[in-house]
């Protein structure tokens, strides 16, 4: 399997680092909770994010501080309630091995519900009105950028150093394992969004769950797996739809759309079709946002991973990837899944009642027996 955009393969160390930092430090590095004074009343949460009817209470369901939760533990003990502030504490069970594949449907059906939400209307005009206002400046923007990087000297030459690569074909389908390395600067700034990152940073997570016995970091891989693959799966169709041309390879000013092209031609020249909209900012965003909900007591997830976002969204304008309103898009696709993929990997607990789980989306068909008329038979019902 070749973990790449079609154009682009690399590492994304830069990030990988300051996010899998907390797996090393544990629950010791976290922010100190603060005082139920200081402390905002949470949002509220959609989808799975809410408060659930339960028969146990634990001592994190009653607003137990973690440490005190972490203390009472035995050494090897598997850990599942995770207090966040006081009175928030998200319980999560156990990822089953790829559980995340077979959650790929319903996030799927779920997405265009959560995106149409009156509530979003005004996100979703935000998000086209700056795609036409950055679509008016495309050319002037790209230009600026790329004078300035020349005047920094930045090449805005890709290239790439390969490690290794291994030959793997499926029938007729060249499907080679490889690993580049950047080979100057400007690369290694666009490597900040390649798929070798996400995969590091999501195996991170699965190690830590494992070998340290923590629900929430197996979780978090689970989620980051779920939330890539649909936001990968939703920005190549609509590049197969829109097929604009990428900065570098114009033929025109702001590029030329070629709507439908043909799977050949999509396939013999994929920069030619594959601008609209960004694939590596709207990955990074679903990482970003799947780990920053998860650990929301360490406040520098958001901050460093929107800050590697800037300069990765700077460096695909100044080789000539994508125009700067391929962004607005694929950003809020990544964090529209991230935030679907979380709401049902986890459960709030009621400081009151505690907390009783759902039934996983894929159980929870309904057959009952129907009439009309002359007619009977039976109806199937599906509750998302």
């Amino acid at each position: 399997m070749l973990l790449r955009y079609p154009h682009r393969r690399g590492p994304w160390q830069l990030l990988a680092l300051p996010l899998t930092l907390l797996f090393a430090l544990g629950p010791a590095a976290a922010a100190p909770a603060p005082r139920p004074d200081s402390v905002a009343a949470p949002r509220p949460a959609a989808l799975a994010d809410t408060i659930r009817p339960a028969t146990t209470t634990t001592a994190a369901a009653v607003g137990a501080p973690a440490d005190s939760v972490a203390a009472a533990r035995p050494r090897h003990a598997r850990r599942t309630d995770y207090t966040v502030a006081p009175g928030v504490t998200w319980h999560y069970e156990k990822p089953r091995p790829f559980q995340w594949l077979y959650h790929i449907p319903r996030d799927v059906a779920e997405m265009p519900g959560y995106a149409f939400k009156k509530k979003n209307v005004p996100l979703l005009a935000g998000i086209v009105g700056s795609s036409v206002v950055l679509f008016a400046f495309d050319q002037g923007i790209i230009d600026g950028v790329q004078r300035g990087g020349r005047g920094l000297g930045i090449t805005a030459e890709d290239k790439q150093r390969n490690l290794f690569r291994l030959p793997f074909h499926i029938g007729s389908i060249n499907l080679p394992i490889e690993y580049n390395a950047p080979d100057n600067f400007n690369t290694s700034l666009y490597f900040l969004g390649d798929g070798w990152t996400h995969l590091t940073i999501a195996s991170s997570f699965l190690a830590y769950g494992i070998f340290g016995h923590d629900n929430r970091a197996l979780q978090t891989s689970s989620q980051l797996g779920e939330a890539i693959l649909t936001t990968g799966l939703a920005t190549q169709l609509i590049k197969h739809l829109t097929g604009r041309q990428s900065p570098n390879v114009s033929t025109q000013p702001r590029g030329k759309w070629d709507l439908l092209p043909s799977y050949n031609d999509y396939q013999n020249a994929v920069p030619q079709h594959d601008a609209f909209p960004t694939g590596h900012l709207a990955t990074a965003m679903a990482t970003v946002t799947v780990i920053a909900e998860n650990y929301p007591e360490y406040r520098f997830i958001r901050p460093v991973g929107y800050g590697l976002m800037t300069v990765l969204g700077a460096a695909m304008l100044n080789n000539g990837v994508h125009w700067a309103s391929d962004y607005p898009l694929g950003i809020a696709l990544g964090y529209g899944f991230a935030k679907i993929a979380v709401a049902h990997g986890r459960t709030r607990v009621s400081p009151a009642t505690g907390l009783a789980l759902p039934r996983p989306w894929y159980r929870q068909a309904q057959p009952a027996p129907f009439v009309y008329g002359p007619f009977t038979g039976a109806s199937l019902t599906w509750r998302w």
